[in-house]
């Protein structure tokens, strides 16, 4: 069983003294002597009867009794062989902190015009956000306050995947030092009550999971860091992060319009493989470090080898001449006209696409976008999405 909300019945267990005000117990929050000694107590459980599901007596009215074992230094609380029901989904018990971080993350939403909701499944019944921001991305706000499982089904990539797949950005949030995941992460002060939770005069600052991207030129001042082993520098553009001040609201009134995008498997410097980050970090490193356009060392796709050493055939004044030239703007626009010839028809100037702007249909959409293999394109617009309109 992957909850980790249980009931215990003995009140001499020191374990007992953390229910909350159903009688119930998150064992992720136990301290290791607690939990060794609920765990030893409950090594026969079939007959001690001692560890009761919480969801189970929840929602069904089932009573459940539950085995308590460590398995490769994880604690694991799991049904007794053949008695978990078919319909037992990963739903954890809501503590009060948990509903106050969700009430906040709707009112803010609500003033926004996002059309929040809570519990809102997917509409392929795979995921479910605690709540759900609707903008010109849809944004799953989660809050995750016990540790990630570690099976494929319920882990923090494959339930980020489920929501992408379903047209969702998956927004984790946690106050917990223990909750660690393949995934971006926002991570605020934890310990405060509900009443500070919903206050909206107190700033939930980040402690982590939010950077600011630099792109620079690789020379011999950071040849120490080159990712391409370089030390007098390679001369490619390269990516670092550096930790930017911030707090939980205005991340979640940008990120339903783009302002505030997460980064996965970064090739950014000083910074976790994956962060979120503003959107004007997000498109430097899509135009210089992630875009299709650029090869791993920093140049052009299909770019041929430069030729080294001085040219021969020209003397070094023609040489210069013809860099200037080469140097030069060319409208190609405007054709070349020869003396006592007709105007033909000219080809119009081919508009260059703005970076994080949607360049599709006539006139162009304009949307915050992001950069997919054919080009610029919205939540609306995105390949899978404009296909099966058609």
């Amino acid at each position: 069983m992957l909850n980790n909300q249980v009931i215990i019945t003995d009140a001499s267990v020191r374990a007992y003294a953390h229910r909350n005000h159903r009688g119930v117990v998150d064992a992720a929050e136990l301290s290791s002597s607690e939990w060794e000694e609920l765990r030893g107590r409950n090594a026969n459980s079939t007959k001690i009867r001692l560890v009761q599901c919480a969801k189970c007596w929840e929602l069904y009215g089932d009573i459940q009794w539950l085995k308590t074992y460590n398995l490769a230094g994880t604690r694991v609380i799991s049904h007794q062989p053949g008695e978990s029901r078919p319909d037992h989904f990963y739903e954890a018990v809501e503590a009060p902190e948990h509903l106050a971080w969700n009430e906040r993350v709707f009112i803010i939403g609500d003033e926004e015009g996002f059309n929040p909701r809570k519990e809102a499944w997917a509409p392929d019944m795979k995921t479910r956000a605690d709540v759900l921001l609707t903008g010109t991305l849809t944004i799953a706000y989660e809050h995750q306050h016990s540790p990630f499982s570690a099976t494929g089904r319920y882990s923090a990539p494959e339930r980020t995947r489920l929501a992408a797949a379903a047209g969702r950005t998956a927004m984790w949030h946690t106050t917990s030092e223990k909750v660690r995941g393949q995934v971006p992460i926002l991570r605020t002060d934890r310990g405060l009550p509900p009443k500070v939770i919903l206050n909206p005069n107190y700033r939930h600052e980040f402690r982590g999971g939010i950077y600011r991207i630099e792109i620079y030129t690789c020379t011999v001042r950071e040849g120490h860091e080159c990712p391409n082993r370089k030390f007098s520098g390679c001369g490619k553009p390269h990516a670092r992060g550096q930790v930017t001040a911030g707090q939980l609201d205005d991340v979640l009134r940008g990120a339903p319009i783009g302002a505030y995008m997460p980064v996965m498997d970064a090739k950014v410097l000083r910074a976790p493989r994956v962060f979120w980050t503003d959107m004007a970090s997000y498109g430097q490193y899509l135009a210089y470090i992630a875009s299709p356009t650029v090869t791993e060392t920093g140049g052009p796709a299909g770019a041929g080898p430069t030729r080294k050493g001085r040219r021969a055939g020209h003397s070094r004044t023609r040489e210069d001449r013809l860099e200037a030239m080469r140097a030069q703007a060319v409208d190609l626009s405007i054709p070349h006209q020869r003396a006592g010839s007709r105007p033909g028809p000219s080809a119009p100037a081919i508009e260059r696409p703005a970076p994080g702007v949607c360049d599709t249909g006539q006139p162009r959409c304009g949307q915050p976008a992001r950069f997919y293999p054919a080009g610029w394109r919205c939540d609306k617009h995105r390949p899978s999405s404009y296909w099966r309109t058609r």
